[in-house]
């Protein structure tokens, strides 16, 4: 049986409302939806902006990390003076390996040169 009136506005006793308060109904809803869109996407923005955990400074009270790490630094330090030990010794370098000569022309003008 089927009337003009539907029967879940009478339920819901929206059909005696009046049409201001029936928009003002549909109005606060609407308001009510947005809200809880805002407040989501606010919380997904906020989600993607959470710094990383920083690193707890080490407790005083374990000097066990400390001694491993000036050990291990000790023995670097030590390989490294042995390869420095086994390097020419800056008494033995002769300079004149490294300058180049006055008297010599460059290989560019020799090259010129035989163009020409």
């Amino acid at each position: 049986m089927k009337t003009g009136i539907d029967f879940f506005q009478i339920l819901i006793r929206e059909y005696f409302l009046s049409d201001k308060k029936k928009e003002s109904k549909r109005w606060q809803e609407k308001q009510e939806k947005q809200a809880e869109k805002t407040a989501y996407n606010k919380r997904k923005r906020e989600a993607a902006f959470i710094p990383p955990e920083e690193p707890s400074k080490q407790d005083p009270r374990e000097p066990d990390d400390h001694k491993k790490d000036v050990a291990s630094m000790a023995k670097l330090l030590k390989e490294k003076a042995k390869m420095y030990g086994k390097q020419k010794s800056v008494e033995n370098i002769n300079p004149e390996a490294y300058i180049a000569a006055s008297g010599e022309k460059s290989s560019k003008t020799k090259i010129k040169a035989f163009i020409d």
